[in-house]
């Protein structure tokens, strides 16, 4: 019996909220679910945008790689949408001092909070710190 891909919305069907954070998790899980059931090219492009809410089915399904052959020219002009969505040059220096005003007016009485601070400001500035886009002095 072939392989079935989960049907869109339940448990076991890839998920994608429409934000850069989100989009190589879906991918992912995706291709994963395709490369088992041997999905490829227009198939394959077919079959993510039927995962998607509405809106991105319009935008997915509207670009003009969505009816190629070409799943890879395909994702890469989705991809172009979603700047950032690699993980690179997500944050800029700005964003950490935005979770550092955040911070300095809450009270932090416990180990709980102070450590909810720190992996705030660390999700930000250690991708910074490692594309050389931050100083010492921001660390």
């Amino acid at each position: 019996m072939p392989y079935r891909l989960p049907i869109r919305g339940t448990a076991n069907a890839p998920k994608f909220d429409g934000t850069t954070d989100n989009l190589a998790e879906f991918i992912d899980t995706y291709e994963q679910l395709t490369d088992e059931a041997g999905l490829q090219g227009l198939d394959r492009i077919k079959g993510i945008i039927r995962y998607l809410a509405r809106d991105d089915r319009e935008l997915w399904g509207g670009m003009p790689e969505a009816a190629v052959d070409d799943y890879s020219a395909f994702l890469d002009e989705v991809k172009v949408m979603y700047p950032g969505w690699d993980g690179k040059r997500r944050y800029a220096l700005a964003d950490l001092r935005a979770i550092a005003r955040e911070y300095a007016n809450k009270p932090m009485p416990s180990c709980t909070e102070l450590s909810s601070y720190l992996r705030a400001f660390r999700k930000v500035m250690q991708p910074l710190k490692d594309e050389d886009r931050i100083g010492k002095a921001e660390r």
